[in-house]
């Protein structure tokens, strides 16, 4: 796993989500959303497996689970399973909050 490092300490990274909880941050040419929701930082990727299309404007449900905006698909944020096994698994990255930072590991 290959680790970024995104802002300079957790209240950068509550900054850059706003009042909405959520960013986009791009490495090299992946795009990753972060949400924050109840409490918990969420890194994924952005474009939904099923048919592509941005999560972004996507919400989270009661069951923790991204819901695409286009279709309706749901991954959940624990592992990235879609729900009702119709698509491909969505990756979820790690985000660290460090002395030294805030941080997202990608799987190489």
């Amino acid at each position: 796993m290959k680790w970024y490092r995104l802002f300079g300490s957790e209240e950068g990274l509550k900054t850059a989500l706003g009042n909405a909880g959520r960013k986009m941050v791009r490495i090299g040419e992946k795009r990753v959303c972060l949400f924050f929701h109840e409490g918990t930082y969420h890194a994924f990727d952005n474009l939904c497996p099923h048919n592509m299309h941005s999560l972004f404007g996507g919400n989270i449900n009661f069951l923790k689970e991204i819901v695409c905006p286009l279709h309706g698909y749901r991954y959940s944020l624990k592992d990235g399973r879609e729900c009702e096994g119709k698509s491909g698994d969505l990756t979820i990255h790690s985000l660290e909050i460090r002395a030294d930072g805030v941080f997202l590991g990608l799987r190489n």
